[in-house]
Order: C-alpha cells, then sequence, then structure tokens
C-alpha cells in the first residue's frame, strides 16, 4: 500500500513538473503574412531570406510558426504545416498590393509577422 503511495505521489510531482516546465519555458506562436504581390526578384529575395531565418528558428525549435499565409489581390493561401524556403523561393510574384487585405489581416492576426517587398 506504501509503495503504491509513494508511486503516485511520484507520478504526480512528475506531471506537475511537466507541466510547469512547458508553462513557464513555453517557446512562442506566431502567425506569418507574407505579401506576394508583385515586386522584383531582388526584394523577393529579401522576403524569402527573413522566412528563412523564422523558419530555421521553427525547425530549431525556438519559434513555432503557427500557420503562414500567403496573400495578393488575387487572393489568399494558408499553410498549416510551414513551407520550405525553397518553396518560397520558387513561387512567382503577382498582382497588386491591397492595403485593405492587408489591414484586415493584420486585424484578425493582430500577433502575427508579415514579411512583404519593401513599398
Amino acid at each position: 500500500m506504501q509503495l503504491l503511495k509513494t508511486l503516485g505521489f511520484s507520478w504526480l510531482v512528475f506531471l506537475i513538473t511537466g507541466l510547469l516546465i512547458g508553462w513557464f519555458f513555453a517557446i512562442p506562436a506566431i502567425t506569418v503574412l507574407i505579401d506576394r504581390s508583385y515586386c522584383p526578384a531582388a526584394e523577393w529575395q529579401q522576403v524569402v531570406q527573413a522566412y528563412t531565418e523564422l523558419y530555421q528558428q521553427h525547425q530549431q525549435r525556438r519559434l513555432q510558426l503557427q500557420s503562414v499565409i500567403m496573400f495578393s489581390s488575387l487572393g489568399e493561401e494558408k499553410s498549416l504545416i510551414p513551407p520550405k524556403p525553397e518553396v518560397l523561393q520558387q513561387l512567382p510574384t503577382y498582382g497588386r498590393s491591397q492595403r485593405q487585405r492587408q489591414l484586415q489581416l493584420r486585424k484578425d492576426y493582430p500577433q502575427a509577422k508579415i514579411l512583404q517587398c519593401a513599398q
């Protein structure tokens, strides 16, 4: 009987410790908004480089990319699994930048990090 109490108490302490560690040392989770409106290749490369840095932090578990939303005047794509930077680099940019859509997305995702070409 004493053995069961000791084991039960040990597992309870182990569980509480795990929850506290997860709570105090939780990695930040962000949504990334990527404006795919037309921009020159050199500027798009800077967007890809910024995303690559975020993706590497995600791979190292220092940051969680909750979702990646790519948008332009022609629509938007939401990905719950972050695409590899190589995939992003191959994507064409198209359409015009729409300030209203960007403002709406910022309102919908207030903690989001936005990546876009220099305007």
